[in-house]
């Protein structure tokens, strides 16, 4: 499989970094605002039989951190305005963790635009009564290996960004994921009542032992949302695109035959 390649792409005098790779219909990947922030294996799976686009986010990974960042619909609007640079009408979205939340925000404000929705360990939404850890009352370490159930394939995820190279941007990317989303704490008590409006195709991927949004969390998404539907992930925590990426990969292509079948 061919690298990606890195572009600065200007989105209305914002500088974004974007890699992307394949052909096909677009598929824009919105990464969760902790662990790789990078290209992964599933991406190269995914870049076969689509066009991957995959973003940094506006003040991540070193990046400048805009004036007009506030919050998580900040982002939706800027990926809407991030298609119309790119000439992009209709798109695939896939969500990962907080990445889902700004997918299921964008996908509320303009549902014309969006041909399919997959949501992984979304964050966005609160279920009174339901114990869920605190990413903000962890160490930095902690909170990458909470992503996981299977505690040894969190090493390597570990060694990879906890270096003292990745310093800096880790604690900007602290700073930028607190402002976002500290209070209210990883959600938007306005987006359920919206989540109606998202009439397309919709998966909602997740993992069994997820600890920072457990299983309810799944099933509140399916019933908010029309027709969505939902698939757990047996053995596998917050990121199941990175703890079983055959198993997520295989559920995402068999979205995409359903779907297409069905048009």
């Amino acid at each position: 499989m061919q690298a990606p390649s890195e572009d600065s792409l200007d989105v209305r005098g914002y500088k974004l970094r974007l890699s992307r790779a394949g052909r096909g219909q677009p598929l824009l990947i919105l990464n969760d605002f902790v662990g790789p922030q990078t290209w992964r294996p599933f991406m190269d799976e995914l870049a076969q039989t689509h066009e991957v686009l995959l973003p940094e986010h506006p003040g991540f990974g070193g990046q400048a951190l805009p004036d007009w960042l506030d919050n998580v619909s900040d982002l939706a609007n800027f990926y809407l305005d991030f298609l119309d640079v790119l000439n992009i009408d209709h798109v695939k979205l896939l969500g990962l963790g907080c990445g889902g939340w700004i997918a299921a925000d964008l996908a509320t404000r303009n549902p014309a635009r969006v041909d399919s929705l997959i949501l992984s360990a979304a964050a966005g939404l609160h279920i009174n009564g339901v114990a869920q850890i605190d990413p903000f009352l962890m160490s930095e370490e902690e909170v990458v290996r909470s992503l996981f159930h299977d505690a040894a394939l969190a090493e390597p995820i570990v060694a990879e960004v906890m270096t003292p190279e990745l310093e800096d941007a880790r604690l900007q990317n602290y700073e930028v994921n607190a402002r976002l989303t500290w209070q209210p704490r990883l959600h938007d008590p306005d987006l359920c009542k919206w989540l109606h409006r998202i009439a397309k195709p919709t998966l909602i991927i997740w993992g069994a032992e997820d600890r920072l949004f457990p299983k309810p969390y799944g099933e509140e998404w399916r019933r908010l949302i029309p027709g969505a539907r939902l698939e757990m992930l047996p053995n596998c925590g917050h990121a199941p695109q990175l703890e079983a990426p055959a198993a997520f990969t295989g559920l995402v292509d068999t979205f995409q035959s359903i779907e297409r079948a069905a048009s």
